[in-house]
């Protein structure tokens, strides 16, 4: 088999808006000389992340975003526009992921509240702004804005993107019980049909072999008391997650996912790069 498998979803940049299509009440954040829409396609949301938990009075809330960009230039900004429950917007930044090709960027960032006592901050609706060579780009959603609730777990912006790798929650560890190591692996997917598959394909020696293992549906998923997700979600997409022992000398393996569903195979194989997890 090869090393790479090609990634057979696609991602659809979403359309760019100008600021008169922004926001309500945008009179107050920005001025309309400020967006300039030159370019049609240059940012696009990937997918977005919300949770929320609380455990003997300390309370946790989480924002996660990806985001692709045209590389336009070298000198970029990239943010995510949240309102908040006061009404105001804030920016928050995010930062360089890697490269997918010569033209294209992803963008990742995270904004995490927590304490004894905390409450809610963030409102419900956001936009991407993309900040390059004097000019603002916008993904509005086509004007209507992204919406997600407290604790919504991944929302997929790409409504041909069917599967994808949440890689905050892939490790390896040692076992002492097994003398081995076990490796980690969770997945969201569209919910397209009730029949599916979901399933890692990895190895630990550069391909020279390879194996697969299945992974299960999650109806609940928790990650201690301050992650917990309901799936599927109000966007229907699936949390599904499963481990599988290795040599206790493999401390980094390489993988790809494949979810089968209705004869078809969706992979998230990052843009081609495989996915990597070290201990």
């Amino acid at each position: 088999m090869k090393k790479y498998i090609y990634l057979l979803l696609s991602l659809v940049i979403f359309s760019c808006s100008t600021e008169d299509d922004f926001v309500e009440n945008q009179e107050s954040l920005i001025s309309k000389s400020e967006v300039e829409a030159t370019s049609p396609n240059p940012v696009s949301l990937v997918k977005s992340w919300t949770s929320y938990g609380s455990y003997r009075g300390y309370t946790s809330y989480t924002l996660k975003f990806t985001v692709k960009v045209a590389d336009l230039a070298f000198d970029k900004q990239v943010s995510i526009y949240h309102e908040k429950l006061d009404g105001s917007w804030e920016e928050i930044p995010l930062s360089y992921s890697f490269d997918i090709d010569n033209q294209n960027e992803i963008w990742t960032g995270q904004k995490s509240l927590g304490g004894y006592g905390a409450s809610q901050v963030y409102a419900d609706e956001f936009v991407v702004k993309y900040d390059v060579n004097g000019t603002t780009y916008w993904d509005n959603n086509n004007g209507a804005n992204y919406t997600m609730s407290v604790r919504d777990g991944y929302f997929f912006a790409d409504p041909n993107a069917n599967v994808s790798v949440d890689t905050d929650f892939d490790s390896i560890s040692y076992i002492p019980y097994y003398d081995k190591n076990s490796m980690t692996v969770t997945v969201d997917v569209r919910n397209l049909a009730p029949n599916k598959e979901v399933g890692v394909l990895y190895t630990t020696d550069g391909w020279q072999t390879q194996n697969y293992f299945t992974l299960n549906y999650r109806r609940y998923w928790s990650n201690g008391p301050f992650f917990y997700i309901q799936s599927p979600n109000q966007f229907d997409i699936e949390r599904w997650s499963g481990s599988v022992q290795v040599d206790k000398s493999a401390n980094t393996v390489e993988y790809v996912v494949v979810y089968k569903v209705n004869g078809q195979e969706y992979w998230d194989n990052n843009y081609g790069k495989n996915h990597v997890v070290s201990k």
